[in-house]
Order: C-alpha cells, then structure tokens, then sequence
C-alpha cells in the first residue's frame, strides 16, 4: 500500500482534532444521555485529547526516526490515560493508546491501528453496550479493512473509515432505546466522528460536510431534553482515581459488586479508574484500588443532583493517604483531607478574562479575576495573554477570551503557558455575558477539570446578543442595512435592523427568550442612555416579569448594550 503514517502526520492529527473537539463539544454536550449522563461527554472529550496532545508540547523532535516515533506514540497513549474525563474519555484514551502505539510499529498498517484501537477501546468497558462509541469505532475499523484488502491508499482508507464511522453514528438509535426516546445519537460516537474527519482534513486538506446532530430527525423525543443538562433521578457519584499496580483482572468484578459504568484504561502499569457508585459506595470503591496498589489523584463528583452528601466531594487527596494497602471509611475521608496539611486548589488557579470595558474589568478585578483590558477595534494578542498568566504565578490558569476572534491567540497562549510547565487551558466564550457566566460558577476549591467542565456549560448555555450601529451600507442576514442603522445582534449573526436601540434591543431580546430562561444580563456600554435602559426593562418587565434582570456598568465602546440569557 503507498503511504504510511509519520510523526509530523500524527502530530497534525491530533492538534487538528484537538481544535475540532473544541469547537464541537457544545455540540457533543447536548447528546448526552447514557448510560448516567453528566451532560458533558464534549468537554470531557476535549480535555482528554488536550491532555495526550501536551506530549507535542514537551520537546518532542517531529521526525520520521523509529525510535521517537514509537516513544513520542506511547507518551501520547499515556498522557491520554491519565488526563482522560468521563466514561467516553475513558474509552476514547484507550482507543488512541492502542492506535498510536500500533501506528509506530507498523506505520503502513493503518487498518491494522484502528483495530487494535477499537480493541483497546472495548477492553476499557466491563459491560460493553452497542449503539455507542463503541460501535462507531467498530465500524470504521471495519470499513477500513474492506478497503486495505482492496487496496487502497492512506487517504482513501481515511475517508472511508470516518464516512463508516458517520453512518455508524446514524444508526445509534436503531441500537439503544435510550438514545431513540430521547431523539438524539450518540455523544461519544458523535466525537469520534469529530476525530476520524480531522485526520481526514490533515491528509487530504478536505473538511467531510458533516449535519449537526443535536436531535435526530428519524427518532423525535418522547421526552423534553435540556442541552448540557444532567438528566439524572439518582444520587449516583462519578468516582475516578489513578491506580498503580501490575494487574487490574479482579478489579472490574470487585467494582461491578459496588457501581455501574465501568472503565479502566491504563499504561505502564498505571490505571484510570472510573465508576458510578451510591454515595454510601464511595469508599468502598476506592478500597477497591487500595488492595490492589497505590491509589492517588482521586475525584468524586455528583451526577445530576447537587451534592446531598457533600462531604464526600473531595479531589486529589494527599499522598499520605494513598499508600498500598490503606483502608479509606467515609470518616477517614474528610478528617484527614481537614488535618494533613493539604493545600486548596484556591492558591494554585487564576482565571484570565479579556475585558473591553473598564466597568466589567473592575467588577471582574474585585472577584479576583486577572484582567487582559483591550482597546476599541482592537483583540488581545498571545503574548498579552501569556503574560498575565505568568503574572499570576499559579500553575493552573483558564483563559476566557471574550470574543470568538480571540479564541486562536488564546490557544496559542494556552499552549506556550503549557509548555512553560503550568496546566492551562481555553474556555472558548464568544461574548463578554458568556465569560460573565462562566465566572459565576467558578469554584476554586473544585478539582481543575471539573471546574472547568461546570465554566465550560454554563457558558455554552448562556445565549448573548447585542446592539450597535452600522458603520456602512451592507446587505446582512437580516437584510440591508444603511450607515447609522442599529443592529441587532445574536449569536453572532445579525438577526434585527432598526432605528433606536431600546426598540433593536427589545427585538433581540424577544428572539433570544425561550421557555426555561431564569436570568437576563445587560451590560452598559459608555454611549448607553439610562433613557433606553428604562424602555429595555419595562419591556422585559411587562413581556417576562418572572425574569431576573442584572444590570453591569460595563462601560465597553461601539456596544451600547450587551446581552448574556441563561
């Protein structure tokens, strides 16, 4: 077959998918519905391929040598094991550990790579289901080994493979009533969708025009569903550890007596563990680990509800507690997380936000927040965002960008930070109201992945609209529009075209408001008029009196009002 696979070539796949699962995990979120959902299988998707791409961000030399291949091939399987998020994090860092590692030692067997992915993949689940990710995976393995026998080149047995994948994924809800009650495919398949389409737009510079997939048409709800949102009655928690130890052969049945939705993946003798158990099963399935190995990097989060046991919630706990052998109660738990001299999260993180507006900076600056304030017409460049990361001498930072055109220096910024040996990553806010929503749910006492997974929904979920005036005559969406008109606009697209602000303002708004909104942001700019601001709320007053209506003095130019609903 001509054609093989090369380190540059893996490299640009997986920072390729990896700016793919960024920009499709809202998307992902919204599918989610089993097997216990947590409403995020996008984001934790993201950061478990976030956490295997760092190894290209550790002076790793791209070349073509065996050698660095295969190690550069199992530092990438390990970083995905031990960064990965959720039950499809799980399965999906075991699918790349096995692809990679098979891709370095026989770069001309791509077929052959998928397989041993799909089986690192199904190997990493107790009870395999069908009609998951699990079944995509299967399917573009074996697409891909019709068209090697046939003999196809690399390009050809890539797009075949991620087409097999796409209508795999098509067909999720003929396999799980789940997924057909609620109307939706599924989420984890969805993603590896996401990842085979970005190795085939490295190969071939070709993008495959995919639907978005949110609902299927062929299988309407029977149910409401809530995108982002936990659809969950139980009082099931999300248990995930490290585990060091030689063999984990007992270890599926022992956590198959105390929880549900099992995963363990692992490399070099390192495991990560994942299970859903009760709350009263917690410690029982840490015990589980314990009499195996070492046990460290624990977190224990709640599916759906708030936390009705919330001592329990306790992320990475200290060395001292992770010794083989050691025996963890409920009790041992909280005292000794309260008396070992382990350090809060709170000294270690930093939130970056880029602000254009000084009223939003000082509101941010006084909870905390580092500020990057940008000029009229201007966007932050890395290097700004790099240096205010550094300034805050912590070593896990979140930037928010603000701006959907500041996302690329963002990432930028995120990596080189990466590179200089701190955790960072982007929440990908498009407006000012999204980052506004992000912070407010900002718990630095939380483990860093899963305070970024409750920043990232509920900034995804806030919709933002705005108004402003047109600088020149074009045709837009919403129609043609005159220099001076005032636009309306939402999501990012022009929807409203009119001649006052409060009138555009309240049109935006009624386009925006859906059954469900609680809570509606305005944020003043400098050339608002408190005249438009009385017209704005009486409207929302008289239309939704039910709503909550927060006002911020912003003070940004060229944007007299900004919008954030949530």
């Amino acid at each position: 077959m001509a054609g093989s696979f090369t380190l540059p070539m893996l490299a640009n796949w997986l920072l390729e998918a990896q700016s793919s699962l960024r920009a499709a995990r809202a998307e992902i979120d919204a599918l989610n519905v089993f097997p216990v959902p947590d409403g995020d299988t996008g984001t934790n998707l993201y950061l478990t391929w976030e956490a295997a791409c760092s190894g290209f961000r550790q002076g790793v030399v791209l070349d073509s040598e065996a050698r660095h291949f295969e190690a550069t091939a199992h530092q990438i399987g390990r970083n995905a094991i031990l960064g990965a998020r959720g039950n499809s994090g799980v399965i999906m860092s075991a699918l790349l550990r096995d692809l990679c590692i098979s891709i370095a030692r026989e770069p001309h067997a791509f077929a052959q790579a998928l397989r041993a992915g799909t089986a690192g993949a199904y190997s990493a689940v107790a009870a395999p289901v069908e009609g998951t990710i699990l079944t995509v995976a299967r399917a573009c393995a074996d697409q891909a080994e019709e068209i090697t026998k046939r003999g196809g080149e690399l390009p050809e047995i890539v797009s075949g493979a991620a087409d097999a994948a796409y209508q795999a994924l098509l067909r999720t809800p003929d396999l799980l009533e789940q997924l057909r009650n609620a109307g939706v495919v599924d989420a984890g398949g969805r993603g590896l969708v996401v990842v085979l389409d970005s190795l085939v737009t490295s190969l071939t510079g070709v993008s495959p025009r995919r639907d978005l997939l949110q609902h299927s048409s062929r299988f309407p709800a029977k149910f409401p569903t809530t995108p982002g949102k936990a659809q969950n009655n139980s009082e099931d928690f999300e248990v995930m550890y490290h585990l060091k130890c030689e063999s984990v052969d007992t270890l599926h049945k022992t956590l198959a007596a105390v929880g549900q939705s099992i995963m363990i993946a692992g490399i070099d003798g390192t495991w990560n563990v994942h299970v859903h158990v009760s709350p009263y099963a917690i410690a029982d399935s840490i015990n589980a680990g314990l009499a195996l190995g070492s046990v460290s990097k624990i977190s224990v989060t709640p599916l759906g509800k708030e936390d009705s046991a919330g001592n329990f919630m306790v992320h990475g706990l200290p060395a001292e507690l992770n010794s083989p052998g050691d025996t963890l109660t409920p009790e041992r738990i909280i005292s000794d997380t309260r008396n070992t001299g382990y350090q809060s999260p709170q000294r270690q993180r930093a939130l970056i936000a880029v602000t254009h507006g000084w009223g939003v900076e000082s509101l941010l600056a006084e909870q905390g927040i580092t500020c990057v304030p940008i000029p009229a017409r201007q966007q932050p460049s890395a290097a700004e965002l790099i240096s205010a990361g550094k300034r805050t001498e912590c070593a896990q930072l979140v930037l928010l960008p603000s701006d959907k055109d500041a996302h690329a220096v963002a990432d930028i910024a995120a990596t080189e930070l990466k590179a200089q040996g701190m955790r960072a990553t982007v929440i990908p806010t498009k407006s000012i109201t999204q980052t506004l929503a992000a912070v407010a749910v900002h718990d630095p006492d939380q483990d860093f992945e899963q305070d970024v997974v409750n920043m990232t929904r509920a900034s995804s979920s806030t919709r933002y609209g705005a108004v402003t005036a047109a600088t020149r005559n074009v045709l837009t969406m919403a129609g043609e529009c005159q220099s001076g008109d005032i636009l309306g606009v939402i999501d990012g697209e022009i929807a409203v075209i009119g001649g006052e602000f409060a009138h555009v303002s309240c049109l935006v708004l009624d386009k925006m408001l859906a059954p469900g909104a609680e809570l509606v942001t305005i944020v003043c700019g400098q050339d608002s008029h408190d005249s438009d601001l009385h017209g704005i709320r009486t409207w929302i007053n008289s239309h939704n009196p039910l709503l909550d209506v927060d006002v911020i003095r912003g003070g940004q130019p060229l944007w007299p009002f900004i919008f954030g609903v949530e």
